[in-house]
């Protein structure tokens, strides 16, 4: 029951009385309220008792509330009458109030409290006022009356103010405060102006006054019950830290049993930590702990049990997560789907005899009617990476939620393959930036670089992905376009992303657009194109991405024995671009690995003119060493090359005479 609804029970006021249930056996009913072995079925038989119009419940109810009878039925019966309101009873809740043990007297104070009619407030003003009555009975009378809420019960209380016995003095003082809120103790003249000052209200203002104290006292009740309970978990804490290792499991097991759901929780948490370092023995015990703790009350608490049993080996556990993952709340749910995937995770035999059990439980989860039990099942299916998850996760593409589209396109992007291109490619109408921006990452690991697909169908997908880089409205799907455009295009696909490389666009977009152009003509192997796009670079002015490209294709090629000579083309290519920018420095090293694989007259011509340019630069720029050295690594190649010769050894003396 909520704080509110206890508030409104406490101040008299009439809580929405839903429909009648359709009428039970009393027979049945009655056998269960006797049966004190099972607590919680005695306290629903006692409420559909009290729900009851048949006579036969009434009568049971009134037997039961009469003294004789066994407290635990009486206090079932009184506290179904206190939820209900129901005032049918107030003789034989009066009777056990006056006569009853402690237990019964506290349960029949709260069931009239909330059960308090003018006659009820009657029936508890006599009692408190009956002095030859037990005294403890009229101090619950008096504390009945101080919780009822009712403006009526005021006089009574002041009344009891006056009397001789100490303990009713009392008793009625702390009445009148649980009820006004005010602390004037037993000075009977404040109370008494106090109630001048209110005794005129009309009986909606009273109890709107009334519900704002108990709403403000009950906040800093609450607060005071949270500041409790975080002194008690730092205890712990501390507690914890100060033990021996070899202590620490039976204080868990402790723990495990503690009344603060806060406590409870801790103790899963540090299951968790010991178990990767605990002996086989340990690890059981510490697996027992967690599966009492995976059946706890709390769904905060069975939920961190339900997450540690993930990393328990014990067949046990396996069994409960897979029991879990249908049934509970839908947080517990949730993490049992994540443990199950943990559990499963692998490549040895014993995870892949797992998976076989996992994978379909996860399937079925993903028609859980919970939204965040779907988003968890499709995010672990992916994590698992087992071919069976594609076409699973495919299907979800279709979800109506936004966040389960999102987790498995997500998820797609480790399991996705050839097979679910044609799903990718539909789905790319979401209207969903995040999901469209993940189902590219999924198609780029779909189709790889493309040449598994027939030239249908990789037309297709080409066309598609141009679309998306050159019409998509959110900047990071048309990147990432383009990104897969370069590991799956072909030269076809070139002027478009130039294209995109030189427009208006964002930075991340023109970015990527450019490194799939080098990607594609670095991939491609071929000089000629290299060639094109050197020339074409040259003549749009742009040098730096002419060096880059260039630079990027020697280098990869070079790598390659198969692509030797396509790196020579490119290395000279590179040694062009850089001295037509003036980048001496970085043509420098190249040119001098050109000059040892020269193979004619013509080719070392051409690189000793190169590095004689080389020395030119430097000397230029004021760097006689490098100019220097320049001249020093054309020497053994200048052999029959007196022009060239004479041009080095000038240059080197220029060097020389060159001002510090």
């Amino acid at each position: 029951m909520s704080p509110m609804h206890l508030l409104v029970l406490s101040l008299g006021i009439a809580w929405p009385t839903p429909p009648a249930p359709p009428a039970a056996d009393v027979a049945p009913l009655r056998e269960a309220l006797f049966d004190s072995r099972h607590p919680l079925r005695q306290s629903q038989a006692a409420l559909l008792l009290v729900l009851s119009a048949a006579p036969e419940a009434e009568e049971v109810i009134r037997k039961g509330l009469r003294q004789g009878g066994p407290p635990e039925v009486f206090a079932a019966l009184a506290e179904a009458v206190r939820l209900r309101q129901d005032g049918r009873f107030a003789e034989e809740l009066t009777a056990a109030l006056a006569g009853g043990p402690a237990p019964v007297r506290q349960a029949a104070a709260d069931a009239l409290a909330a059960t308090a009619s003018p006659a009820v407030i009657r029936r508890l003003q006599a009692l408190a006022e009956d002095r030859a009555a037990d005294p403890a009975a009229r101090q619950a009378a008096l504390a009945a009356l101080g919780r009822s809420g009712r403006k009526a019960a005021i006089v009574p209380l002041l009344d009891a103010l006056s009397a001789r016995e100490e303990t009713v003095r009392q008793a009625a003082a702390d009445a009148l405060a649980d009820l006004t809120g005010m602390a004037y103790g037993h000075d009977v003249g404040r109370w008494r102006a106090w109630w001048e000052s209110h005794k005129d209200q009309t009986e909606q203002r009273w109890l709107r006054e009334r519900l704002a104290y108990q709403s403000s006292r009950a906040e800093r009740l609450e607060a005071d019950l949270e500041r409790a309970r975080g002194q008690v978990v730092r205890l712990h804490q501390q507690l914890y830290a100060r033990l021996p290792a070899a202590d620490r499991l039976n204080h868990l097991q402790s723990m495990a049993g503690a009344d603060d759901a806060a406590v409870r929780g801790l103790a899963a948490a540090w299951a968790s930590e010991l178990l990767p370092a605990a002996d086989a023995a340990g690890q059981r015990f510490l697996a027992d702990v967690l599966l009492r703790l995976s059946r706890d009350g709390s769904a905060e608490v069975q939920r961190a049990a339900v997450l540690a049993l993930g990393r328990v080996t014990d067949p046990r556990a396996f069994d409960r997560l897979r029991a879990l993952v249908r049934s509970g709340p839908a947080p517990v749910r949730a993490a049992a789907a994540r443990s199950l995937a943990q559990q499963a995770r692998g490549d040895g035999p014993e995870a892949k005899a797992r998976q076989r059990q996992v994978v379909p439980a996860l399937q079925k989860a993903l028609d859980d009617p919970a939204l965040e039990v779907v988003v968890e099942a499709a995010e672990d299916l992916g994590a698992l990476g087992v071919p069976e998850a594609g076409p699973v996760l495919a299907a979800l593409l279709r979800h109506p939620s936004e966040p389960v589209r999102q987790t498995a396109a997500l998820a797609l992007e480790r399991v996705a393959d050839a097979a679910l291109t044609d799903a990718l490619l539909e789905a790319l109408d979401d209207p969903a930036a995040k999901v469209r921006f993940s189902l590219v990452g999924a198609l780029g690991r779909a189709v790889g670089n493309g040449r598994a697909l027939s030239a249908a169908r990789r037309q297709k997908l080409l066309a598609r992905l141009e679309g998306l880089l050159a019409r998509d409205a959110d900047p990071g799907v048309r990147s990432r376009a383009a990104t897969v455009l370069g590991e799956c295009g072909t030269p076809a696909q070139l002027p478009t992303l130039w294209q995109r490389a030189l427009a208006a666009e964002d930075s991340r977009v023109q970015e990527k657009a450019w490194s799939a152009v080098v990607e594609i003509v670095t991939r491609s192997g071929d000089p000629g194109l290299l060639a094109e796009w050197d020339r074409k670079l040259a003549e749009a002015k742009q040098g730096p991405r002419r060096a880059q490209l260039l630079a990027e294709a020697y280098l990869r090629w070079q790598k390659r024995d198969d692509r030797k000579a396509e790196a020579v083309s490119a290395a000279e290519a590179l040694v062009r671009a850089q001295l037509d920018q003036g980048k001496w420095a970085a043509a420098f090293p190249v040119v001098r690995d050109l000059l040892g694989r020269a193979a004619g007259d013509a080719e070392m011509d051409r690189r000793l003119r190169w590095l004689l340019a080389v020395g030119e630069l430097a000397l230029k720029e004021g760097n006689r060493a490098e100019a220097t050295r320049a001249c020093q690594e054309a020497r053994p190649f200048l052999a029959g090359q007196k022009t060239l010769a004479a041009d080095f050894e000038k240059l080197e003396k220029q060097a020389r005479q060159a001002p510090q």
